[in-house]
């Protein structure tokens, strides 16, 4: 076969190739301003879905050293915690999808403050529910998986529980935490436990494709259930905040775990 390059005069070639370095040079210093300007992307971003103002780390999620944080063999994705412009204000992570490993241009911006109000909606749901049944407060915390806790751009503030749960797609735990001396043997909490998760499963998972994980918790004391912060018990489980409790958990204080497994894990399946 006639190769076209053979017979190219040695001048040519030289330029063909310094043509094709300084592109590929070009390309790279586009790219890393383009990284470079990620933090403002999401903060723009945010700022326009929320209406309201967001820090952003310009720092991304480490990925043990790689100079491009989660990066594939065909595309990456680079992380980004960011929180309300407030005192102690709700923070979360972001996701920025480029084009391609080659055109690092923003594809599009994922992120997971819509959790912020989801959880705070199951937390109520739950919390009248088994206030009916026992007449006692409990605290609810509701964690996402660890993976997930980034969700797609269709949900919303005002998103409804069933209409967000369809977007995330994931397994959801719920923890009911009750002060001590509940006054329900096993056999009756696993009656009520069925009841109450079987009516919000039917309700609000049921075709989402969601699973739902639920535990049920005694405090061993009052002063500790008082210790009890659902939101930042969130926000230390998905490690975009540094847990301030002495353990360095996402719980302040250890808890009691009722022991029957119907209810200590049960998984109800929407598929």
């Amino acid at each position: 076969m006639h190769d076209s390059n053979h017979n190219m005069p040695d001048c040519s070639r030289s330029y063909l190739l310094q043509e094709l370095v300084g592109k590929k040079v070009e390309q790279k210093r586009q790219n890393e301003e383009l990284r470079a300007a990620y933090p403002e992307d999401v903060k723009a971003y945010l700022e326009e879905k929320y209406g309201r103002k967001f820090c952003v780390n310009p720092k991304p999620k480490s990925n043990d050293g790689s100079p491009i944080p989660f990066a594939q063999p065909d595309y990456f994705t680079c992380e980004y915690r960011a929180w309300e412009d407030e005192e102690d204000g709700y923070a979360f992570w972001t996701e920025v999808c480029p084009v391609s490993l080659e055109d690092n241009r923003v594809r599009k911006i994922r992120d997971g403050y819509c959790w912020k109000f989801i959880s705070s909606k199951i937390r109520d749901e739950m919390t009248k529910a088994w206030k009916e049944v026992t007449e006692k407060e409990c605290k609810i915390i509701t964690f996402p998986p660890l993976w997930s806790g980034i969700f797609g751009q269709r949900i919303y503030e005002k998103s409804k529980i069933k209409d967000a749960l369809k977007n995330i797609q994931t397994e959801i735990r719920i923890f009911v935490i009750f002060p001590p001396e509940l006054g329900l043997d096993d056999t009756e909490l696993n009656i009520a436990t069925e009841e109450i998760v079987t009516n919000f499963y039917n309700e609000y998972v049921k075709g989402s494709g969601c699973r739902l994980w639920g535990c049920i918790c005694e405090a061993y004391t009052e002063e500790d259930f008082g210790k009890i912060e659902p939101e930042k018990s969130e926000q230390y489980w998905l490690e975009v905040k540094e847990s301030v409790y002495e353990n360095k958990d996402s719980f302040p204080v250890d808890l009691i775990r009722r022991k029957d497994k119907q209810y200590e894990k049960l998984f109800l399946d929407s598929s």
